[in-house]
């Protein structure tokens, strides 16, 4: 059994049209959304929340995770050129300056400079930016070559300050290529989309959480890991994090003391929650990687 997948392959309000779910300009599905959450009983804050974020996230055939391996680069290792960000730069100024403006500070679209950029995107892979570029305009039907989109991506890395190497970026190579800042991957943002591994505890009338639980990292895909990325996910230890669980349908009663990877939108603490309350996650999918918790 695994909790969410399908089923919230058709919950998720995402459609062909949007391909990728990245920004809040491309929501584009809330009726949708809303009347699958108010069916549940989803207060009218979560399901706003929801709403934005899923907004946010990839489509679910995008597998990257933002978990970064041994033969990941960053951007700051120059994996562009700068006669690649130049061509990038003609075809940002024919096909997105309108949106997203002059200086990428944005208008219609999303910024894709500064702070914003790095809120959006940090700790996700650059196959996630190609495949929201890809999508753009909402609704529309323009579409450029691949090439074109990784010359526009290298354009938008160059005006973020990201050093230029010797070596042009291919669409081959994005998904080995994870955005972040000059102070690393940073803190993984409120409501981004993450993945845990962890000990599922708990009950259906007492709540369901994660105990022993490792640092979210973010993810492009809501659903259950499969292929090479399950394979990765079960070598992730175990932690020290905790989580409660939202809105996990159905039940997760079979798993009790499984070690389970859980997908989900991270609700993080406030300053107005009680002392030693946990993160939250409002739970896409789950699937149990083992039939107990080893701690190493």
């Amino acid at each position: 059994m695994v909790v969410g997948g399908a089923n919230w392959r058709r919950k998720r309000c995402c459609t062909d049209g949007e391909r990728h779910r990245e920004s809040r300009d491309s929501i584009g599905c809330d009726e949708e959304h809303m009347r699958r959450h108010r069916d549940i009983g989803v207060t009218a804050a979560i399901a706003l929340a929801v709403m934005l974020v899923m907004a946010f996230q990839p489509d679910a055939h995008q597998t990257a995770t933002a978990a970064a391996t041994t033969q990941e680069r960053t951007v700051k290792d120059g994996v562009f050129t700068t006669d690649q960000a130049a061509r990038g730069r003609e075809q940002y100024e024919a096909s997105c300056q309108r949106c997203h403006g002059v200086d990428l500070a944005g208008g219609a679209g999303r910024s894709l400079t500064g702070d914003v950029f790095l809120r959006d995107w940090t700790g996700l892979t650059l196959d996630s930016l190609f495949e929201r570029m890809q999508s753009m305009p909402p609704g529309g039907s323009e579409s450029l070559a691949e090439d074109a989109y990784v010359d526009i991506i290298s354009y938008v890395l160059e005006r973020n300050g990201f050093p230029a190497g010797g070596d042009e970026l291919s669409t081959g190579l994005l998904t080995g290529v994870r955005v972040e800042g000059e102070e690393g991957p940073g803190v993984v943002p409120n409501f981004a989309l993450v993945q845990v591994v962890g000990c599922l505890r708990g009950s259906a009338a007492d709540g369901w959480r994660l105990a022993d639980a490792s640092p979210e990292v973010r993810t492009a895909d809501p659903e259950p890991s499969a292929g090479d990325e399950l394979t990765e996910v079960q070598a992730i230890p175990l932690g020290d994090r905790a989580f409660q669980l939202m809105y996990v349908f159905p039940s997760p009663e079979a798993y009790v003391g499984h070690t389970v990877e859980t997908k989900g939108l991270l609700i993080r603490t406030t300053g107005d929650s009680p002392v030693g309350a946990s993160d939250s996650l409002n739970v896409t999918s789950m699937q149990s990687l083992a039939p107990r918790c080893d701690r190493p």
